[in-house]
Order: C-alpha cells, then sequence, then structure tokens
C-alpha cells in the first residue's frame, strides 16, 4: 500500500503528460486533414473563379467582422460546433446584395435565421446563403433571377429570429455543389449554420478568402489587358 502511495504521483504525473500528448496529436492531424482538404478544393477554386465573368462582390458596403468562417465553440448557443459562414455586423436596415449573378432557390421566414435568402450561382456551381436578413421588411422573391450587386434585402433586428442573438449582423456562406445537393436536416443540410465537423469538409468555402480571391484574379486580369 505504502508503494502504492509513493508511486501514485509519478503514474499521475504520467498519465496527464500521455492524455496531453494524446490531444494535441488528435488537433495536430485535424488541422492536417483540414489543409489536405482545402489543398484538394483548390483547383476547383480556381477553375471557378477563373471562369467568372466578373470578380464577386461582397454582400454589403461595409463589413465588420464578429465571428469568421469555421471558428469553435464561439456561440454559447451552439456549443462544440464550428460555424460555416461569415458573420458581418450591421445595423438593422443595411442594405444586403447578391455577390453575384443567379438564381433565387429560397426566400422566406426560418426561425433560427429571421429571414432568409439563397441565390444559386449554377453556372460556377456553389450557391450563396445570407441569413438574418428582414423577412418583415423586403426580401427579393423565390424563383428571381437576380444579377451581381442587386439588392436582396435589409438586415433585421435582433428580435425576428432566435439565432440572431442579440447583435444584429449578416451570416453569409458560400457553399460548392446546389442545395438540391444536400439534405433537408441535419448539421450538413443546405441551410445549416453550424457544423459538427470542420466546415471544409461539407464543401463550404471560407467567404472572405474566396471573394478577396476572385477579386484578386479579375484585377490582375484587367491589368493584364491594359
Amino acid at each position: 500500500m505504502n508503494k502504492i502511495k509513493v508511486w501514485f504521483p509519478y503514474l499521475f504525473f504520467l498519465l496527464l503528460i500521455c492524455t496531453i500528448g494524446a490531444a494535441k496529436w488528435m488537433t495536430d492531424e485535424k488541422e492536417r486533414q483540414v489543409e489536405q482538404r482545402k489543398q484538394e478544393m483548390a483547383p476547383v477554386l480556381e477553375k471557378i473563379v477563373a471562369n467568372g465573368r466578373e470578380a464577386y462582390e461582397w454582400p454589403m458596403k461595409k463589413v465588420g467582422m464578429i465571428q469568421d468562417f469555421a471558428e469553435f465553440g464561439k456561440a454559447s448557443r451552439f456549443p462544440n460546433l464550428y460555424h460555416s459562414a461569415a458573420d458581418y455586423y450591421a445595423t438593422p436596415g443595411t442594405e444586403v446584395y447578391a455577390v453575384a449573378d443567379g438564381n433565387v432557390f429560397f426566400s422566406g421566414y426560418e426561425a433560427g435565421y429571421g429571414g432568409l435568402v439563397i441565390v444559386k450561382h449554377k453556372r460556377e456551381g456553389l450557391y450563396s446563403l445570407y441569413g438574418h436578413v428582414s423577412a418583415k421588411r423586403w426580401l427579393i422573391e423565390k424563383g428571381e433571377q437576380v444579377t451581381r450587386g442587386q439588392l436582396i434585402g435589409y438586415i433585421a433586428d435582433a428580435n425576428e429570429g432566435y439565432g440572431i442573438g442579440m447583435v444584429p449582423h449578416l451570416h453569409f456562406s458560400i457553399r460548392l455543389g446546389e442545395p438540391e445537393d444536400y439534405p433537408n436536416s441535419g448539421r450538413e443540410n443546405w441551410m445549416t449554420g453550424y457544423t459538427t465537423e470542420h466546415p471544409v469538409f461539407h464543401q463550404f468555402l471560407d467567404p472572405n478568402k474566396f471573394i478577396a480571391q476572385s477579386k484578386l484574379y479579375h484585377r490582375k486580369l484587367q491589368d493584364d489587358l491594359q
């Protein structure tokens, strides 16, 4: 018994080191898998950007980040989940615009979002999602064709949907494929705001980096033509 008491602190310390080491290995392995997935997606995104007639636009004239793409566990209402979008601070009534030409797949009220608009950009093979826009003020109608920079709605007040929280903002995401490619329920559904795995494994793009990539490509293209 005395021997056990003597060795217990050492055994506990050894177990703690092993636990920390295992946790670090798992974190490193997840980061490696995410990076590998990003590298696999890179040629697809380069092709989409190159095939676009114009650069993608920002969904609002000014954006200020509240919660970035792929942040983990930041929102207390969605613990242990990854954010599949970028949240931009905005005052209620701020104009929201389509980031590229497309067709309005969905426009209406959803409890978690308030107003929600989804635009399919079929030519590029992806869709954009605009959450926390106001269903009370005005929304673009479902089925309409929209052009890059066209008004599609206005930022909602915080009380228009339980998922908005206390700060009005735009929840904006871009995803490869079409909404019909994804299920109607579960964390990988076509309008999800959070995922159990890193969102790149569910075909979500980092919207800030994608739009910046698109703008840089078309800026260089214009410079080469001059």
